[in-house]
């Protein structure tokens, strides 16, 4: 298991630990690939970073991230080091209206490659580098994303009404805009009368004004994955065939899947002609 080793002497705010962790053990996970000791990663200044880069390659000029790679045979165990200027994120998250954050994640995704083997010396290396950097910085955000929105249908989960099945439920339903609304199941004395977690998110998004979903995600306190009913699966297939859904358990861990492929032979009634 790798060891990371985070230094910051920039100023500029730069990614979190627990970020760092993540994005490693994901591009490790998408190579196939062990790190064999220790990784350093430093957030340093423009001018620190223009040092380094005059010192090592000879050029007096601005970069935005360097790779140092050592192998297994250094005393210290450190198998390579990254080395990542937020200012330049900063600058690029600017003139390509992006995120701050995302541009340092791109930033230690390319030095990580770097290490792995990847190179960027002549065009058709460099296309090849940044597709999938490009690739692997989409598929991390998507992730982080999934792992968001079941983290809020779990705090969904504690204001559900379930005095009768002691089985509640949450919901977050993420719209094609980027909304999320939360929400619980809702029981009744007369037991036909409650309403399913996924219902209620959904008519409480439709009733806001919105009718494109991106992703829904469920969660229960049972140890198995929390699928929705049939037909919380009509209603949603209703607005959003192709709906992500998140199926989650108790600890948070869940699957993915699609609405069609749950649901697929819905009741669908064709329109009369003139309508």
């Amino acid at each position: 298991m790798v060891t990371i080793v985070v230094n910051r002497s920039s100023k500029e705010t730069a990614l979190s630990r627990a970020i760092i962790k993540k994005i490693v053990d994901f591009v490790c996970e998408q190579e196939n690939r062990e790190i064999p000791g220790k990784l350093s990663i430093a957030f340093v200044s423009l001018e620190e970073i223009r040092t380094l880069k005059k010192e090592f390659f000879h050029q007096n000029i601005e970069t935005d991230v360097i790779s140092f790679f050592y192998g297994t045979e250094e005393p210290d165990k450190v198998w390579g080091e990254i080395i990542v200027c937020p200012e330049k994120a900063r600058e690029y998250a600017h003139t390509y209206g992006t995120r701050y954050e995302n541009e340092q994640k791109l930033l230690l995704i390319h030095g990580l490659l770097h290490l792995l083997g990847y190179d960027d010396t002549d065009a058709d290396k460099k296309q090849i580098m940044e597709s999938r950097q490009n690739h692997l910085l989409e598929h991390f955000l998507i992730i982080e994303k999934r792992d968001h929105l079941v983290l809020l249908a779990q705090k969904a989960q504690q204001y559900a009404y379930a005095p009768y099945s002691l089985f509640p439920v949450g919901a977050a339903l993420e719209t094609c805009n980027g909304r999320v609304i939360q929400g619980g199941n809702i029981e009744n004395a007369s037991y036909g009368l409650s309403v399913c977690a996924e219902r209620v998110v959904l008519f409480k998004a439709v009733s806001m004004g919105y009718a494109t979903f991106t992703r829904l995600a469920i969660v229960s306190s049972s140890q198995d994955y929390c699928f929705p009913c049939g037909a919380c699966r009509q209603v949603l297939y209703e607005f959003t065939p192709h709906l992500e859904i998140l199926t989650a358990r108790r600890g948070g861990d869940y699957q993915v899947y699609t609405l069609d492929e749950l649901f697929p032979h819905p009741f669908q009634l064709k329109p009369e002609k003139g309508f």
